[in-house]
């Protein structure tokens, strides 16, 4: 396993704590998508979609890295690593534009994951 391969999974792994976190409570909902929606229902579905996509994606890693053997065609792994990889690119678009410090500071992490798992889909194992 490569180092982009540990940073990815170690961000990834990250953010799903951090979703776990706000899930239960322990950290405030108004920290995440843009402290715009007050609904606690509405933040309940996007915190489990965004754990769930989390999960999915450091499986995907584990997958590639041969971690974990699943009987996924390499290229069906290396597209999803890719479509990740544009999303982040993109998440980090939004970051920048956010209007708190907080989600401005996710840029960072978001570029290095999205060159990460770029990386990760071009790669040969």
């Amino acid at each position: 396993m490569k180092l982009s391969d540990k940073i990815a999974l170690g961000i990834v792994t990250g953010y799903s704590v951090f979703h776990l976190l706000i899930l239960i409570g322990v950290l405030p909902q108004n920290i995440v998508w843009g402290g715009k929606i007050i609904e606690p229902k509405t933040i309940l579905y996007l915190e489990f979609a965004a754990l769930f996509i989390m999960l999915f994606l450091g499986f995907l890693i584990l997958i590639k890295t041969k971690i974990v053997q699943w009987n996924w065609q390499v290229k069906t792994i290396n597209g999803w690593l890719f479509a990740f990889s544009i999303y982040f690119l993109l998440n980090t678009f939004t970051n920048l534009l956010a209007e708190t410090t907080f989600e401005k500071a996710q840029a960072i992490i978001t570029i290095i994951l999205a060159i990460s798992l770029f990386n990760l889909s071009k790669r040969k194992l």
